[in-house]
């Protein structure tokens, strides 16, 4: 007798969007989206905000090109952002998800785009400018790609980083790549914030508080030993290491809010 092997269906791996109108409109009607329209290539444009978080999604169930408000496909399984709206009037929110990359995402975010929690290996396709920047805890050893200018805070912090070669150019807020490999600051940019930089293969964030000190002076600033069990300042050896270079001594009291100092 002749054995037939069952028939097995196997899950898609990629986006599998609706090819009808009538499509488009009951999955509009499943996932609570309103206010929308239908384009001609059976994309569409919301006015309002979306959200699809907390929906055990792989792929994202419509293609969308423009909306109004936020888009939240957060706390879902997500391999990919193919279908995302290409125009965000406010947040773009892809966190705590299993993204290796950002293909497909926005260009255009009218606030901050938030990709933290993920497998990412590459920013590259992210939009250009945003208001924070969120791509903590991710797979990166490289910011290639990352936005040119950050309006507000940009955190790239629990990476595999070795070099800020190709982080943004301006940053309006806070700088945070802490948790990385970081050597140097070099090609670190513009910001007008703190540059926070612990738990690093040197531990700078002290070094960063220091005016007019620059990339070149990290090593000689290690070799002064002034931080100590990563959480301890020695103080005589800060003062030390100011007055041989001419510096101006940092504000005792913010560097307080981090470490412990010893007299």
């Amino acid at each position: 007798m002749k054995h037939i092997k069952p028939y097995k269906i196997f899950e898609s791996n990629s986006p599998n969007f609706s090819t009808t109108r009538e499509g488009v409109i009951e999955l509009c009607r499943e996932y609570k989206i309103k206010n929308y329209t239908i384009n001609d290539d059976l994309s569409i444009d919301v006015e309002g905000g979306v959200s699809l978080d907390f929906c055990k999604l792989e792929y994202l169930p419509l293609k969308f090109n423009y909306v109004s408000g936020y888009f939240n496909c957060s706390y879902n399984k997500l391999l990919s952002l193919e279908g995302s709206p290409q125009t965000v009037g406010s947040g773009f929110y892809c966190f705590d998800n299993k993204l290796v990359s950002l293909k497909g995402c926005p260009q255009t975010v009218g606030s901050g785009f938030y990709c933290f929690n993920n497998k990412l290996v590459s920013l590259e396709g992210c939009p250009q400018t945003v208001g924070n920047f969120k791509c903590n805890d991710n797979e990166l050893e490289s910011l290639e790609g990352s936005p040119q200018t950050v309006g507000g805070d940009f955190d790239c912090f629990g990476n595999k980083l070795k070099s800020l070669e190709g982080c943004p150019s301006v940053v309006n807020g806070n700088f945070n790549c802490s948790f990385n490999k970081l050597k140097d600051l070099e090609h670190i940019s513009e910001v007008s914030g703190i540059i926070h930089i612990k738990e690093n293969t040197v531990y700078l964030l002290v070094y960063t508080f220091i005016k007019n000190a620059d990339s070149f002076m990290i090593e000689d600033f290690n070799d002064y030993e002034i931080v100590r069990n990563r959480d301890t300042v020695m103080l005589d050896r800060l003062q030390t290491f100011i007055k041989d270079n001419d510096l101006q001594m940092p504000d005792l009291e913010e560097i307080k809010k981090h470490y412990k100092i010893i007299e």
